[in-house]
């Protein structure tokens, strides 16, 4: 019951402002003492489940979602995600951590001036891709979904708001989610013993997730997603603290 739960609240938020979910369910399942190979699949494959339901709801509103810049995005995001993860082993586990909380500390401030920073609205392919190679790359060196740096950045370089951003930013996570797990078979990883509970978790919170966004508006979403933000830089910051006392110790 209790993975169903995790999987349900963490969708749901996931789908509402575009972070997929992944942010909770990894780190909710490792801190239960789940292997980080296992939570890293379950991970995924909740994600997936979410996603896919998300857009077919958006698909079936007709929202209207730019096929051509999310693909080039996605791409760019697939690759960084992949060079992001071989940095891994050049950098040490605390410096990763205070990186992070930086990083976390950069996306709030996006959203929460988000109308008091000059927008962009880039249109060349070339930069772009460059664009998602950036947010993918933080992804796989971070060991993390990339939803958060995803909306900063499809709010900060192509002019749209936290409501616009946060449905693309679920496109973008349902393909790179494809190429994660994709990976993961490769490597003949496929252990459901966690999603087989969590799945039906992921396919409401979808479903509900992406109605609650289509009803509420931009300020509610936005406040959503600093809330969650906040949630998980807390988090990160007790685990910093943590280890560092230990260190010391």
């Amino acid at each position: 019951m209790i993975f169903f739960l995790i999987g349900l609240f963490s969708t749901i938020i996931g789908s509402i402002v575009g972070i997929g979910g992944g942010l909770i369910i990894r780190p909710a399942l490792a801190g239960m003492g789940a292997a980080k190979s296992l939570a890293s699949f379950t991970s995924s494959i909740v994600v997936l489940s979410m996603s896919s339901v998300t857009l077919i709801t958006y698909i079936r509103k007709k929202v209207h979602i730019k096929i051509k810049k999310i693909l080039i995005l996605a791409a760019g995001s697939i690759i960084g995600g992949f060079l992001g993860g071989t940095l891994l082993k050049f950098v040490s586990e605390s410096f990763i951590d205070r990186t992070y909380i930086f990083m976390l500390i950069l996306v709030l401030l996006s959203v929460v001036y988000r109308n008091k920073i000059p927008k962009m609205n880039i249109k060349n392919p070339f930069p772009q891709f460059f664009i998602g190679i950036i947010t993918g790359g933080l992804s796989g060196f971070f060991g993390i979904g990339g939803g958060p740096f995803q909306v900063s950045t499809l709010i900060i370089f192509f002019g749209l708001d936290i409501k616009e951003a946060s449905v693309d930013s679920i496109f973008i996570t349902f393909l790179t989610t494809i190429s994660s797990l994709t990976k993961y078979t490769l490597n003949g990883y496929t252990d459901f013993s966690l999603a087989v509970y969590m799945i039906p978790a992921a396919i409401l919170g979808g479903y509900i997730g992406s109605h609650l966004n289509r009803k509420i508006n931009e300020k509610k979403i936005a406040l959503i997603f600093i809330i969650s933000v906040l949630l998980i830089l807390t988090v990160q910051t007790y685990i910093v603290i943590t280890r560092y006392l230990a260190f010391i110790k």
